[in-house]
């Protein structure tokens, strides 16, 4: 049996072997460059046996790419200050006032010890800083704003997630091909239109499927899936593949 594609993953043969009398063969399951796994498999197994072999494989893959995405944002930058009384005995903290999480640097804040030239410090990780009891109340009550408005980022996000069941795909795929800028983008190759379109895709939508979200023929979308290389190749256009990202919930259009 040749190679063959699943996806956007490609398994290849290997070398012949006897493996407790039975004739079998090395295979390897490879996306992209790179080699995900592989298994000896009995000569006679077919095309969909070699592929059930590497399930496993093939969902560790995708759950860890998913993880990775799920993972993915921003820092909020969010270190603890405290509010604290002077000590006439350098190196010591002294008494905590009051506590707060900061989301920028905050002036004059560096590396040191807080000593009795100021009735109150504020210390971080960071470093200290003297600050009063106003001051503190000024950060703290910008802070609240910041955390605020962080919180509604992240709740917009979550939803924006919910409704782009496939976003984590975007990670596998290079920015020239999911650009929305027409000057800067590609279309993309048979191998990227794998990941989302397709027998083994990570979608799981078929070509049918896909050509019908397009409103398109299915002959017509086969043209887009053919191989590079083929004549009857042709390659998806900026719409037609930012609408298929759309109505797949990978990328919002």
């Amino acid at each position: 049996m040749d190679a063959f594609n699943f996806g956007p993953f490609t398994f290849s043969p290997g070398r012949a072997m006897r493996v407790a009398g039975e004739a079998s063969q090395r295979w390897a399951m490879t996306y992209g460059h790179d080699e995900i796994a592989e298994h000896v498999i009995p000569s006679t197994t077919s095309r969909d046996n070699i592929i059930e072999t590497f399930n496993s494989d093939r969902s560790t893959f995708i759950n860890r790419a998913a993880r990775q995405n799920r993972a993915r944002r921003e820092p909020s930058g969010a270190y603890a200050v405290a509010l604290v009384r002077s000590t006439d005995t350098t190196g010591c903290r002294g008494e905590t006032i009051a506590c707060v999480d900061a989301y920028a640097p905050i002036p004059g804040m560096s590396a040191g010890l807080i000593d009795d030239r100021f009735e109150t410090w504020a210390i971080s990780e960071i470093g200290v800083v003297p600050m009063t009891r106003r001051e503190f109340d000024l950060l703290a009550s910008a802070s609240a704003v910041t955390a605020e408005a962080i919180s509604t980022a992240e709740a917009m996000r979550a939803e924006a997630n919910a409704r782009l069941p496939h976003e984590w795909i975007t990670r596998l795929l290079p920015n020239a091909v999911l650009t929305d800028d027409h000057a800067e983008w590609r279309a993309p190759s048979s191998w990227e239109i794998r990941h989302v379109v397709g027998e083994g895709s990570f979608t799981h939508v078929t070509g049918a499927k896909a050509a019908e979200l397009v409103g398109v023929t299915p002959q017509n979308f086969r043209k887009y899936t053919a191989r590079d290389g083929a004549r009857t190749r042709q390659a998806i256009s900026f719409a037609m593949w930012h609408l298929l990202l759309h109505k797949l919930g990978v990328q919002h259009a």
